[in-house]
């Protein structure tokens, strides 16, 4: 009897467990935009309440299955995949987010880091979501918005870099300059 019921009282949890995870991932909704450096995106994200992760990677090119080793990753943008639930932040306010966080008058990369794979974009889903983000778009920005296309997650030694080498990161982030020119688009 008392196997039975630790038997019962063990499925009942994975049960719920399983229940609540799928309930969870089933109400989360993703969005996919590229802004220089996938470290850096993922990092002024992640931080957001609303987002449960952000995954780093590749999209908007024609290379089949990109990696992050020079030449390999081809005409490919870094970009981040935000997992967020759009009860508790919307995709208005992301995309507010995101050109609060990226030089969006720079057609040629971002901050330090130069070529196609940093330049900005921000991807649609639905026509709705490209006139929202039409719409929020600065005065001066040369962002291009684009319809969401195939992403591809680097390796697990570039997801959360900003954590696992913060001294690298941190040193990175301020030689590139990335938050004094921030400062000067956002005042």
């Amino acid at each position: 009897m008392r196997n039975s019921l630790k038997k019962l009282l063990i499925n009942s949890f994975v049960t719920l467990i399983t229940f609540t995870y799928f309930t969870y991932i089933s109400k989360a909704d993703t969005f996919v935009y590229s802004g220089g450096c996938f470290w850096c995106t993922e990092a002024d994200t992640e931080k957001l309440d609303g987002v449960s992760d952000v995954i780093s990677g590749f999209t908007a090119g024609t290379t089949k299955d990109p990696k992050y080793i020079p030449g390999q990753w081809g005409d490919h943008r870094e970009a981040a995949l935000v997992i967020y639930d759009p009860k508790k932040i919307t995709f208005k306010e992301l995309v507010t987010h995101v050109f609060k966080t990226i030089d969006y008058e720079d057609a040629y990369g971002q901050f330090c880091d130069r070529g196609r794979s940093y330049t900005p974009a921000i991807y649609y889903k639905s026509e709705d979501q490209k006139k929202i983000i039409l719409s929020l778009a600065p005065k001066t920005s040369i962002v291009p918005v684009e319809k969401e296309s195939k992403f591809y997650p680097v390796r697990e030694e570039h997801q959360n870099y900003y954590k696992k080498q913060s001294y690298k990161y941190e040193y990175y982030r301020f030689m590139c300059r990335r938050d004094k020119r921030l400062e000067q688009l956002n005042n």
